[in-house]
């Protein structure tokens, strides 16, 4: 016999539920909106001159339905687009044409080398931010979670820094802070760093107006009264990050990369953090 849905509480709690999780979605959204100080229907905001700060979000270009990465542009007055990059290895149209012609700092979701010795199963600085990816000194793609990222985004470093001048990697042969141009960050850390406490989890439309809301207390200004999806924030996170970096407020943590030439590979290398200052 089926379910008998009349006077079933099983029933009316789920749905009572389903109605409260769309009427709070509804609210977020509408409290977000109305908070923008943003004209509504603009999509894309005037960056100024000068410098600039790119923040990639990472996908999986091994998944069975790869899709393509979220980045963000943030300006010196911290002004945001976003916009899509075809994943490709050899980095093609990494840099978006609003940053053409412009002194950027790329900061890269994903890890940049593989672990420096035979037995390591993670990097230092991996531990040291107590990100959940552990990159190893042997890359294996079955098996294991973040594989498919992580060589990805190992091999994507790799082509960056071997392409010319034009892509240096904080410590790599010794590029200084004040010549880099190209960083490793961690934003599911960034954001315990910024939040000081826990927050919904990053899909749910709770914990987006959140991180929303934390960047735009930070002084970054969207593009959109759209509520930005988790990917963006992640991306304008990461660009936020590289701004730090630039400003001399984050903490670099782990160990200088080392170019692994018979594997053709980056061995270690640094994740930037943000530190906060007084007013944050």
């Amino acid at each position: 016999m089926g379910m008998s849905i009349r006077n079933n509480p099983r029933v009316y709690a789920a749905a009572g539920a389903s109605i409260i999780a769309a009427a709070v979605a509804t609210r977020y959204v509408a409290k977000w909106r109305k908070r923008r100080y943003m004209r509504r229907g603009e999509g894309i905001r005037d960056l100024g001159g000068g410098q600039v700060f790119i923040g990639l979000d990472l996908t999986d270009p091994y998944a069975s339905s790869s899709r393509p990465c979220d980045y963000a542009i943030l300006d010196t007055d911290l002004n945001c687009n976003f916009g899509l990059w075809d994943y490709n290895v050899g980095g093609a149209s990494i840099i978006p044409q609003p940053a053409l012609g412009r002194s950027f700092i790329l900061a890269i979701d994903g890890p940049q080398g593989l672990a420096g010795e035979p037995d390591a199963n993670v990097r230092i600085s991996e531990k040291l931010v107590n990100a959940p990816g552990r990159t190893p000194y042997f890359l294996k793609l079955e098996g294991k979670p973040y594989q498919g990222l992580i060589q990805g985004s190992v091999n994507l470093f790799h082509k960056l820094v071997t392409s010319g001048s034009r892509f240096r990697l904080l410590g790599l042969d010794g590029v200084p802070v004040s010549d880099t141009t190209l960083i490793e960050v961690y934003p599911g850390g960034a954001w315990k760093i910024l939040s000081k406490g826990n927050l919904p989890a990053k899909r749910t439309v709770s914990g987006r107006y959140r991180r929303a809301e934390l960047l735009t207390q930070l002084g970054v200004k969207f593009a959109s009264s759209d509520l930005p999806t988790n990917d963006q924030l992640d991306a304008t996170l990461a660009a936020w990050v590289a701004y730090k970096f630039w400003i001399g407020e984050s903490s670099i943590e782990g160990t200088a990369p080392e170019m692994d030439e018979l594997n053709s590979i980056i061995r270690e290398g640094y994740i930037v953090m943000p530190t906060l200052s007084s007013g944050e």
